[in-house]
């Protein structure tokens, strides 16, 4: 059984990988993304509250579900942005997306467009400045610490202040410390670009979406500008508010 299960754990970012190139390429039904979207969301609240009770379990594990999330996030963006462009109904998107958007952009649909672009951007300079900034220091201290800390092992053991099996336990302990703290950084970073990525992305939506509506469905320019600025503004707000909880995940130990 633990064979298995250490299999399926080297197999998983395979599987990953392959499920979100299956969410790129392949057009997905309305209905499906909408349990996609729960999922993603549910997932990254999860690993949101899952910090205040259980960071023993949940750390060795936290920074590959972190990369895991953002594949995700990211498939899942991509696979409905091609989606939204194609379906010209209004009324036949999401109702939650439809209420998102209406309600930020209200009446002006600029300062609506805008408005997401600056929320989204401040939440990419909150992953920039403050998560993955304070894990690569975490990252270079560690590093730093690293070789007085086996000094001090190897000087415990040669006066024989502990055990040989002992030493090597906490040269262990070190060193998986270290590691731990790398992967942080890394998947920080993983982090800070999948957002990054979100916001491109909603750009690239919005004037692909008006380019759509008025070649193809024949909309007035100001009409077609509406309704994918509006729509756009839904979506994004729906993929980065799971990113923006996971990392908020990055800050939060168990509650005492």
């Amino acid at each position: 059984m633990n064979k298995i299960i250490s299999k399926i754990k080297e197999l998983l970012p395979l599987i990953m990988l392959f499920f979100a190139l299956v969410l790129i390429f392949v057009p997905l039904p309305i209905m499906l993304i909408q349990v996609l979207l729960v999922l993603d969301t549910a997932f990254s609240l999860c690993l949101f509250l899952s910090k205040f009770f259980n960071s023993t379990a949940i750390a060795y594990h936290f920074p590959r579900l972190v990369i895991y999330n953002s594949i995700y996030t990211c498939g899942i963006a991509i696979a409905t942005t091609r989606t939204f462009l194609s379906i010209e109904n209004l009324n036949d998107h999401i109702p939650l997306v439809l209420n998102i958007g209406r309600w930020i952009c209200r009446d002006n649909y600029v300062c609506g467009f805008f408005t997401t672009l600056l929320f989204s951007s401040a939440i990419l300079m909150y992953c920039h400045l403050h998560v993955q900034k304070c894990q690569e220091l975490v990252a270079r201290f560690c590093l730093d610490m690293m070789n007085q800390k086996m000094f001090d092992i190897d000087r415990q053991v040669e006066q024989k202040q502990i055990t040989i099996e002992e030493g090597e336990i906490k040269k262990r302990k070190v060193q998986l410390d270290i590691d731990y703290h790398s992967s942080m950084d890394g998947s920080s970073k993983f982090l800070e670009g999948a957002v990054a990525a979100l916001v491109v992305l909603f750009v690239i939506a919005t004037g692909g979406g008006v380019a759509v509506g008025i070649l193809d469905m024949n909309l007035f320019w100001k009409d077609s500008l509406n309704q994918y600025i509006m729509l756009s503004c839904g979506y994004l707000v729906l993929f980065v508010v799971p990113l923006f909880l996971t990392s908020l995940s990055f800050k939060i130990n168990k509650l005492e």
